[in-house]
């Protein structure tokens, strides 16, 4: 398990034989905690929790399809060229609410590229997600998607959908 910190603490310390006085500084706000926030980069081994979750997974979570794609955008944003992931979350939910991701993994499980599900709006319970990421042709891929993300934890692995190149 990972911790991010988003305040800051410090202390006076123990051996100085006065009390302990902490001040914390606060935590930014929502926004600016997820425009720095990056998912955990080590691979854990699967715990026996995990294992029954791996159950459950592409119940209420859905990748539709894994597509190339490209945008052409506005002045800051120019060209993107990549992969499009189109998703569905159970009616009601919010991605950007929720903090959910989408990652892609190469063959071995190691991280390729990743981006928010709903990046700057609400997108409610389905939407598409365009990856920025140049994958090499005829590798085997995964696109996984999680729910729950930042502040302390890496969140839930709801889908997944293997793809070639």
């Amino acid at each position: 398990m990972s911790v991010v910190a988003l305040g800051t603490s410090t202390a006076a310390s123990q051996a100085s034989g006065k009390s302990t006085q902490a001040a914390v500084q606060a935590a930014p706000a929502a926004d600016s905690a997820r425009e720095h926030w990056q998912p955990p980069t080590h691979q854990n081994k699967v715990p026996r929790a995990a294992e029954r979750a791996q159950e459950k997974l592409n119940t209420d979570y859905l990748i539709n399809e894994v597509t190339p794609a490209q945008f052409r955008g506005s002045w800051y944003q120019s060209h993107i060229q990549g992969i499009n992931v189109t998703w569905m979350a159970p009616s009601g939910r919010d991605a950007y609410d929720g903090w959910d991701w989408i990652e892609i993994v190469n063959r071995d499980g190691k991280r390729v590229a990743w981006d928010w599900a709903c990046g700057n709006a609400h997108c409610a319970a389905y939407g598409s997600t365009l990856i920025d990421v140049s994958l090499q042709h005829g590798a085997e891929f995964k696109a996984r998607y999680w729910s729950d993300g930042g502040r302390v934890t890496k969140g839930h692995l709801q889908a997944e959908f293997e793809f070639w190149v």
